[in-house]
């Protein structure tokens, strides 16, 4: 019980990040693999529990999502395309090589907290752009924590875009990328559902207060928590595939 009480509670934390900046499932993931779960069942699960928090965390901007659906169509679908390719691959990579690639992964999540957007609205802008969103999904399809940030590293090279365009951007391409990858987990057979419900309530409450306070937390609080959780888990897992 108290296992189930500690992920909704990090579900809200989770969901509250997640709707206010992104890649907060970098907390979530080594909580889910300290409960005794494998490296993929706790990425699938992960990956269906902080998925609501996205779409949750769109409530408050609900009378504009229709045109912002409209603007960034084209980068959901290639998102979903790449999404859906690493889907299919963490299910047929043998598990043995995916638990020693999991803290590789993770400190590469954590470290896209450290990547500076840089404006450019060159002439292979819409090209970087699009090759960026598409290895962004293939990366959540296969991993996922930090997805949001790499998201929005992407999105903020367009000076005309500021940062509520963006978060907003961020939740609509992260959420139905997500939510695409999310049927082919269902079928997996390796999700831990008790543990994904759990999730989704603690996301789903967090990523509504999460989209509401988008615009006032401080960037500085949400990135020294994630990294910290994040190299943490990334040591702790090193040491345990390959320290022994």
């Amino acid at each position: 019980m108290l296992e189930y009480l500690l992920i909704f509670a990090v579900g809200i934390l989770v969901g509250g990040i997640n709707g206010m900046a992104g890649g907060a499932s970098v907390i979530s993931y080594p909580v889910l693999l300290a409960t005794g779960m494998s490296p993929v069942s706790a990425a699938i699960t992960n990956a269906l529990g902080v998925t609501p928090a996205n779409f949750f965390a769109l409530i408050a901007v609900r009378h504009k999502i229709r045109a912002y659906f409209i603007e960034y169509r084209k980068l959901i679908a290639i998102s979903i395309i790449g999404s859906t390719a690493g889907a299919i691959l963490l299910l047929s990579v043998p598990p043995g090589i995916f638990e020693k690639m999991v803290p590789f992964l993770l400190l590469f999540a954590s470290l896209s907290f450290l990547i500076k957007a840089k404006p450019d609205r060159g002439a292979r802008h819409e090209l970087v752009e699009k090759i960026g969103i598409a290895a962004s999904g293939l990366y959540c399809g296969y991993f996922g924590p930090g997805q949001g940030v790499m998201v929005i590293a992407v999105l903020a090279r367009d000076i005309r875009r500021d940062p509520r365009t963006l978060n907003v951007a961020k939740n609509l391409i992260v959420g139905w990328t997500s939510a695409v990858s999310n049927i082919i987990y269902i079928f997996s057979g390796r999700a831990e559902w008790s543990f994904v419900l759990a999730l989704i309530l603690g996301a789903s409450i967090g990523g509504v207060f999460g989209g509401r306070w988008a615009a006032h937390m401080p960037a500085v609080v949400y990135r020294a928590l994630i990294l910290t959780v994040g190299f943490g888990a990334s040591a702790w897992l090193f040491k345990k595939y390959y320290l022994g």
